[in-house]
């Protein structure tokens, strides 16, 4: 069951792996203009989100404790700070899109996985 729990929670990430860096990839690709993806591979936040996904994935797959901290810390931080985004610009009667519920539901996903029982235990080396 705690292996379950563990390759659920690397899938998550690997979705929000590519659900939120891969976007700027099909977003560049459908425009077709070279100034889109220059902008969206410039920006250096894009690249450090990327960075800390495939460290958290990798650390986890080895099962690090630090790696565990990491996820749970940035997928708070993440929840946080999209959950903010959303209350600023968003309300019950106007929901936002697919692809924000979708990122919402990852990193709420991701961190109920994480902190299930016997997670914390699993990444301890």
């Amino acid at each position: 069951m705690l292996n379950a729990r563990l390759y659920l929670a690397l899938l998550a990430a690997l979705v929000y792996l590519v659900a939120v860096p891969g976007t700027s990839l099909f977003r560049a690709a459908l425009s077709g203009d070279a100034l889109t993806l220059r902008v969206s591979f410039g920006s250096p936040m894009l690249w450090l989100t990327t960075a800390v996904i495939v460290l958290i994935i990798w650390g986890v797959w080895k099962r690090f404790a630090w790696a565990w901290w990491l996820g749970v810390a940035a997928a708070a931080f993440q929840l946080v700070r999209t959950g903010m985004w959303v209350a600023q610009h968003y309300s019950l009667s106007r929901l936002p899109g697919e692809s924000t519920l979708l990122v919402l539901g990852l990193l709420v996903t991701f961190l109920v996985l994480m902190l299930s029982p016997g997670m914390r235990m699993a990444c301890r080396r």
